[in-house]
């Protein structure tokens, strides 16, 4: 997939595999959390490989290993060429990623390793590498490249931040953190903690609203950075919030008792998203590189918050919101915790790579028109 930039020199698009890799880093996360106890049983070492089927067969994991791998496969099958090629290659890797991650788990007490798995992950590769080269779903994914040409400049980096957008709502799925939020208010007793202003209660809302306006200031500007024109601005903002909205809504109606589907919101989130609202319309009237810049500051200033929130909520009480069982809920919540961590990094790398194409092309500095 060819993608025209400046100066008529044609380039290769890099969505396909960078989302491939990032979805590979979530794999090993789901495959090896939660990373201790690791020890040798003794048994032989491929033996997973030969018991009998079905193996340790449990409806949902066995869905999530498939489901997984679907865009997996997909991503992987468009990153190389010609179809055939990306197809076969698709396949192999996926299954010595399955097979990777169903070796070293025999070294982790926690987790089982199956050749069930693997077959699932192989199946699921094998749908989205299909998809990825079917005459069906690239005409659509055509239609996706024309889209990503229309609205977002042509340079790498914004290959890059379209991934990294994919994964930012994967990190919305979490319930009982607040939409945009970067701290959780817990639940149960009051804790102890030590205030730098003489009002408490205005310190821990100036960390929550503050950290909801910088999240959401951060993750809006590292968008419209990345547009070709100014008047999609304004769809591109909406489109965003809407989805962050309707994944948390659906997160609470999935995962959530009834009477906390709303925990995901309070006025201290409302402020703060009307303060980051605000800004993003004033930001928006500079330039690229002030924008990259902004939201740039302000993923450092929520790694910041986090750091000073003084309050640290207590597992078996967040439990008695959800409905699913410990283990599943556990190990979702683990990753959704370690896509929040990750992504700040991979945006703030993201920026940077931005702010030096800014740096080395001037015709980028303009605003979008």
């Amino acid at each position: 997939m060819l993608t025209p930039v400046r100066h008529g020199v044609p380039q290769r698009a890099h969505i396909a595999r960078y989302l491939a890799l990032l979805l590979f880093v979530v794999i090993v996360f789901a495959s090896l959390y939660p990373f201790t106890g690791w020890s040798y049983s003794g048994r032989p070492l491929l033996e997973f490989l030969f018991y009998p089927l079905p193996y340790y067969f449990r409806l949902f994991d066995n869905l999530a290993n498939l489901v997984v791998y679907i865009p997996y496969g997909f991503g992987l099958a468009l990153s190389f060429r010609p179809r055939w090629l990306g197809w076969i290659t698709a396949l192999l890797l996926s299954a010595l990623t399955s097979f990777t991650m169903e070796f070293i788990q025999q070294f982790l007490p926690e987790r089982v390793a199956s050749n069930l798995d693997m077959l699932y992950n192989v199946a699921g590769a094998f749908i989205g590498a299909t998809l990825a080269v079917s005459p069906l779903f690239r005409h659509a994914w055509h239609h996706l490249w024309r889209w990503r040409q229309r609205y977002f400049v042509a340079n790498e980096p914004a290959d890059y931040a379209l991934a990294l957008m994919a994964l930012w709502f994967l990190t919305q799925l979490n319930p009982s953190i607040p939409l945009f939020g970067v701290v959780v208010m817990p639940l149960g007793l009051p804790q102890p903690f030590i205030s730098p202003l003489d009002n408490p209660a205005l310190f821990l809302f100036l960390l929550e609203a503050g950290g909801v306006m910088l999240h959401l200031t951060a993750t809006l500007l590292f968008v419209t950075s990345f547009l070709s024109k100014r008047r999609y601005i304004a769809r591109s903002v909406t489109t965003v919030v809407v989805l962050a909205v309707f994944l948390k809504m659906l997160a609470a109606g999935m995962l959530l008792k009834p009477f906390a589907f709303f925990e995901w919101i309070n006025s201290n989130v409302l402020a703060g998203l009307g303060a980051g609202f605000l800004l993003v319309w004033l930001l928006t009237r500079f330039g690229r590189g002030v924008q990259l810049v902004v939201a740039l500051l302000a993923l450092l200033a929520t790694q910041l918050i986090s750091a000073l929130w003084p309050l640290s909520a207590n597992e078996l009480d967040m439990l008695t919101l959800f409905r699913w069982g410990y283990g599943h809920l556990a190990n979702m919540n683990a990753l959704v915790e370690f896509l929040s961590r990750l992504w700040p990094l991979a945006a703030a790398l993201c920026l940077i790579g931005a702010l030096w194409n800014v740096r080395h092309m001037p015709s980028l500095q303009a605003k979008p028109k």
